[in-house]
Order: structure tokens, then C-alpha cells, then sequence
């Protein structure tokens, strides 16, 4: 078992950290979509959304000040938004699932207070292990989106919904 995770608001040295380190998969997925490869480009793009995101966390282990991972949820449009995560090569298996479970846990019952009645990620469409993981944070697959990356690379869309997650809370 690893450690447990601290859970942060935004910190410019470990955002910036995070966009320079993130693990090959996440890489993939976030590049494919972006003009070129530049970790910078990147972290300056997710300060600028900094006032449009209605949840965002860095996640580190409680007993070190590196982190692994970070995530959140931007505004798009009244009550849409769009979920982000990537990780490093130091997220573990169990981190990923204690992030996930803070999502769906946490995350999404005070997106719903906030007026959210859809949130969407997408993931490469052969980008197995995020499938998992959003599976986990509650998340289900809505269906592909084909060529969204730049060189013809399909997504797969998941969603969260307010009427299928309020129904699992009323439960």
C-alpha cells in the first residue's frame, strides 16, 4: 500500500512540476490535442482557466511535498463542464483509485450543489487505464468521438449526469 494522498488547491511551483513531469500516457492524450509538445504552453493555458475551474486539487502523498497528480473541472457553458487529470510516473495504482473515489465522493456531490448538471472527459480512445479510472470516479462512457486529436486520433467520451449520480445519492 502507498501512502495516502493530501489533497491542495493550486500551487504554480507543483502545477508546473506536474506539466513537466506527467507520465507517457497522459502525454499522449493531452499532446495530441495541443499544436506542439511544450509542458509550459500547458501549465500557462491551465492558469489562465484558473478562475473558470470550479474544483481543482493537486494530490501528493502526505509524506512528501512532491506531487503526483492533479485534477478539476472547468465551466463551458451554464451547468456543462469539462474533467482533467494527469499524473506522473509516481502515481500508483492505489493513489489513482483514492483520487477517484475523491472525485466521485466529494468532487461531483458539490459540482451537482454548484448548479452542474453534466460533466465530460474525454480520453483517447485506447487509453485504457484513464478508462478505468473514470469508470471509478463515477464517470460512464456516453460514446466515441472520432478525430479529435490533431493527427486523426478518436476519443472516447464519459460523462457524469446529474439525474444518474442524484439518483445514487437519494439511494
Amino acid at each position: 500500500m502507498t501512502s495516502t494522498l493530501t489533497f491542495e488547491g493550486w500551487s504554480d511551483p507543483m502545477v508546473l512540476y506536474l506539466c513537466q513531469h506527467m507520465r507517457a500516457g497522459d502525454m499522449a492524450e493531452i499532446f495530441c490535442q495541443r499544436p506542439e509538445v511544450d509542458a509550459y504552453a500547458l501549465y500557462r493555458d491551465m492558469a489562465n482557466l484558473g478562475p473558470l475551474h470550479l474544483w481543482f486539487e493537486v494530490a501528493r502523498p502526505s509524506d512528501s511535498h512532491i506531487p503526483v497528480a492533479l485534477f478539476g473541472m472547468v465551466q463551458t457553458g451554464p451547468g456543462i463542464g469539462v474533467a482533467h487529470m494527469f499524473g506522473t510516473d509516481e502515481l500508483t495504482l492505489d493513489h489513482a483509485r483514492q483520487i477517484a473515489d475523491r472525485v466521485r465522493n466529494v468532487a461531483t456531490p458539490i459540482m451537482i450543489d454548484r448548479g452542474i448538471h453534466r460533466v465530460e472527459a474525454l480520453s483517447l480512445e485506447n487509453y485504457h487505464w484513464a478508462h478505468r479510472f473514470l469508470r471509478r470516479a463515477g464517470a460512464r462512457v456516453e460514446g466515441p468521438r472520432a478525430a479529435l486529436g490533431k493527427n486523426g486520433e478518436n476519443f472516447t467520451c464519459f460523462v457524469w449526469l446529474k439525474k444518474e449520480i442524484t439518483n445514487v445519492f437519494d439511494a
